[in-house]
């Protein structure tokens, strides 16, 4: 073997061995692997320094030291352990939720917030710095994110970025969300005083904070002068939002909006014995105990307004529903004595005015009566002792007098009507005899006048069927001499018409005896005659008809006494 091949051959398992090795190396000592649930960040060994505002390198610019930007996802992976070197992380999870498992208390909060969807706060580790007093930062700005990260997975690298997991919002069925801004421009000011700022939030909306106020809050619904809105008129305004949420889920940054759950319907609230009984005086003094319900709503366009001026629905039953009741209990009770408080129609009224008061009350606040109602009133003197059972008992007895009084009355009124009613009965009686006998009057006369009429009909009747028997009678004669004077007519025409028609024949043969020759000797079928011998001078044939019988008989040979005939010629044809 020549020295060429020999040194061709050495260089090509050369090359075997180093590609093998390179096989070996690259799949030992550059492989990573990158499980399901994680991430791979890169690192440059190598490079030029960061610029100062710059933690990560650029994905567009690879030339510089440090964790390159750009995050791999799972998979398989080969890097040169001299130029890079690596961190495996786990991938952010966004959780969507159990909502199978969503349970909400009477507040419209879920009871587990671990099966809550989630939302991811994104907060930035390098770039501009954001100026004085901004929380929340658009991108490019070192700080938390304005955009927020749903349920999913993500690519983050966290030497860039950190993720913070909260909650989403869930908004309940039967419950809306009212939105609070955060960030934007403030719409409040210091001097103004609670009863501005509750003046300027009452009502479906508020005026915008540039349009100045030109009349007093006692003579108008508008806001006061100077003072404060805390619902937004504005597209760039901090406050609470006049829209409200609907039932659903919002992945929204709660560093920019805060979002309070307010149930919509209606709700009751019970104060009753022996804890939280309303107590007031009676217009005559006695003090009066009595448990109170009131049923109250709100609707969806209420609750920003109750959130601006009141707060959540547990202030508006502690600071706004329960210190309306007590106090319409004490204004109204006042009017009434503790004997109305207790009687039916009164007590009624005492409820009427009750809502109505309640109602007044509490709708500047943007809350809804439905109902008020008074329950177990127990009425104390001045000792406190219950005089609850003496004022029943003495009511009571009042009324059985009354309802005695009534009774006797009744009982009078019913004795009077029941003797009209016989007395009516008594005429109702003598009327039906009156109307019995007119109405057999009017049936004789009606059965007597239709008979004669029924008479007079048979008469006439039988006198137009004689009349028109006759007509018959006559019609038929004339048919019968019409029929019989045509029959005749025709027969002379028929016996006219042989005649000539036998006459001209006879006189187109000349004589009465050729014609007759020829009439025989048209009809004559040897075949159809059959000769008879019965005796000298008789002869007798069978021909069509007999007609021609005469005119044979012109054939006939003189009278002699025929030859013997044979047998054979007996029935000849």
């Amino acid at each position: 073997m020549s020295r060429g091949k020999v040194l061709l051959i050495a260089g090509a398992m050369a090359l075997v061995v180093l590609w093998g090795g390179w096989i070996a190396v690259k799949w030992t000592l550059f492989r990573i692997y990158v499980g399901p649930d994680e991430m791979l960040v890169v690192i440059n060994k190598f490079g030029n320094p960061l610029p100062p505002d710059r933690i990560v390198v650029p994905a567009d610019d690879n030339a510089f030291k440090g964790v390159q930007e750009q995050v791999r996802g799972p998979g398989r992976y080969f890097l040169n352990p001299v130029e890079y070197a690596h961190e495996i992380h786990p991938l952010v999870i966004i959780p969507a939720g159990e909502p199978q498992k969503w349970d909400w208390d009477p507040d419209g909060n879920l009871k587990d917030p671990a099966v809550a969807p989630s939302v991811g706060l994104l907060t930035a580790k390098e770039g501009k710095t954001a100026p004085a007093g901004v929380e929340v930062v658009p991108p490019g700005f070192r700080g938390i994110q304005q955009q927020v990260l749903t349920p999913g997975v993500y690519k983050i690298n966290p030497y860039q970025f950190e993720v913070t997991v909260v909650p989403a919002i869930v908004v309940p069925p039967g419950s809306v969300g009212v939105v609070t801004r955060l960030v934007g421009d403030a719409t409040f000011v210091t001097s103004a005083t609670l009863t501005e700022i509750r003046n300027a939030t009452t009502g479906p909306s508020t005026r915008d904070a540039s349009q100045p106020a030109t009349a007093a809050v006692a003579d108008s619904p508008d806001p006061a002068p100077g003072a404060p809105s805390r619902l937004v008129v504005g597209a760039n305004q901090r406050g609470i939002l006049k829209d409200v949420l609907q039932p659903g889920i919002y992945y929204i940054n709660p560093r920019m909006a805060k979002i309070t759950i307010v149930p919509v319907g209606y709700d009751a609230i019970t104060l009753e014995h022996p804890d939280s009984a309303i107590r007031f005086y009676s217009y005559d003094g006695y003090l009066v105990e009595a448990d109170f319900t009131v049923v109250w709503g709100r609707v969806p366009s209420d609750a920003p307004n109750i959130v601006a001026n009141i707060g959540t629905i547990d202030r508006v039953r502690d600071n706004v529903i329960e210190p309306a009741m007590k106090a319409a209990c004490q204004n109204e009770g006042a009017k009434y004595t503790a004997r109305d408080l207790i009687q039916g129609l009164t007590r009624s009224q005492f409820q009427d005015d009750l809502s109505a008061s309640l109602e007044r009350q509490v709708a500047p606040r943007n809350i809804h009566v439905l109902l008020a109602l008074i329950r177990n009133i127990a009425i104390k003197d001045a000792a406190g002792k219950d005089q609850t059972e003496g004022l029943l008992t003495t009511i009571q007895r009042a009324n059985i007098e009354i309802e005695r009084d009534l009774t006797n009355k009744q009982k009078t009124q019913t004795a009077a009507v029941a003797a009209e009613l016989e007395q009516a009965r008594k005429l109702v009686d003598v009327a039906r005899e009156r109307v019995a006998a007119e109405t057999n009057v009017k049936v004789a006369d009606i059965l007597a006048t239709g008979q004669k009429e029924a008479a007079e009909i048979s008469a006439l009747r039988d006198f137009d069927v004689a009349q028109v028997n006759a007509e018959i009678a006559a019609l038929d004669a004339q048919r019968t001499e019409i029929l019989g004077k045509a029959g005749a007519d025709v027969a002379q025409l028929k016996r006219d018409a042989e005649a000539k028609g036998a006459k001209l024949m006879i006189d187109a043969f000349g004589t009465p005896q050729a014609y007759n020759k020829y009439i025989f000797a048209r009809n004559f079928q040897p075949t159809d005659i059959r000769l008879i011998f019965a005796g000298p001078g008789t002869f007798w044939t069978d021909l069509k008809t007999f007609e021609q019988v005469g005119a044979a008989k012109i054939l006939q040979p003189p009278t002699a006494i025929p030859p013997t005939p044979r047998l054979r010629d007996l029935g000849a044809r």
